[in-house]
């Protein structure tokens, strides 16, 4: 007799096919009859782009709850995710991915929106203008300005300040919490596409080669746009915003050669790159950036 007739229930509900996912929390206040739940689009599932999934098409996704709580109706406690939550989950349907579940939350360091960049008067005061808060916050993280020149845009600088803004952006993501090889590889991919110059003319502009529209996105990031510093805070912005898809993959790697490694992720993902052989001159810089340093 046929097995299939014999399962009613596709195999896949029972755990067998495990797919597994990264979201964020879009909307954490269920309607009527949605209690517990929360609206979430899928990292590298759900388009960001809100014109190509409407937020009205995403999925509300049941949360899992500890077993203290009492786990029926009325009883216990609900979710307490916010809006804009990073979460992990799994979907229970396997390789259908149309009934997700959320069991945990990951911690994430939130950057203010552009539109919030480019807000320009707040009613408490201008020190609490997003622009300044975001400064502030970074500012915590950003090597002191020694030697890297940070007002020069032109199209060329000398070895001695291109040495200086190599190191200073490798502390600065190491000092934001990546690896350290993952901060050197990042260094890399920008040293490679720009030679860390910051010069914003020409087709790729700025240290991270940017065009269309995330140079209109550097542009509105902050009126000092030309600058090193901010270009590099710039960076981490992507990062933990657009280019979220990217930071993800960086974070779950940590090796400079062999296959999937940092160089080709940052490469492809971030400085979307796809050119034959820029990914081995990102790997060879990495490279030598680490056995520069001892690593």
């Amino acid at each position: 007799m046929n097995e299939k007739f014999l399962n009613p229930v596709p195999f896949e509900y029972y755990g067998d096919n495990v797919r597994w996912f990264i979201a964020t929390v879009i909307d954490a206040s269920p309607p009527l009859g949605f209690e517990g739940r929360v609206k979430i689009r899928i990292h590298g599932l759900h388009s960001h782009e809100t014109y190509l999934l409407p937020q009205q098409d995403l999925p509300w996704a049941q949360c899992v709850l500890p077993t203290t709580e009492g786990g029926v109706s009325g009883i216990g406690k609900s979710p307490k995710l916010q809006s804009n939550s990073l979460v992990f989950g799994m979907f229970m349907d396997g390789k259908h991915s149309q009934t997700p579940i959320v069991l945990g939350s990951l911690p994430h360091i939130e950057f203010p929106t552009i539109i919030q960049t480019e807000q320009t008067q707040e009613d408490i005061g201008d020190d609490s203008k997003p622009e300044n808060v975001f400064s502030r916050f970074t500012s915590l993280f950003k090597p002191k300005d020694i030697g890297i020149d940070n007002d020069n845009n032109k199209k060329r600088i000398s070895e001695k300040v291109r040495n200086q803004r190599l190191k200073t952006a490798v502390r600065f993501f190491i000092n934001l919490g990546y690896t350290e090889k993952q901060s050197i590889t990042l260094t890399a991919g920008l040293f490679i596409t720009s030679k860390l110059v910051t010069n914003t003319e020409g087709n790729k502009k700025g240290i991270g080669g940017f065009t269309g529209s995330r140079f209109v996105d550097l542009v509105n990031f902050s009126p000092a746009f030309s600058k090193f510093d901010k270009q590099l805070e710039f960076v981490a912005y992507e990062l933990r915003g657009k280019k979220a898809n990217a930071n993800i993959l960086i974070l779950q790697s940590d090796k400079i050669e062999g296959k999937d490694n940092l160089a080709e992720i940052v490469t492809k993902y971030y400085l979307e790159n796809t050119q034959s052989g820029v990914k081995d001159e990102v790997e060879g810089k990495a490279i030598e950036i680490l056995e520069g340093i001892g690593g």
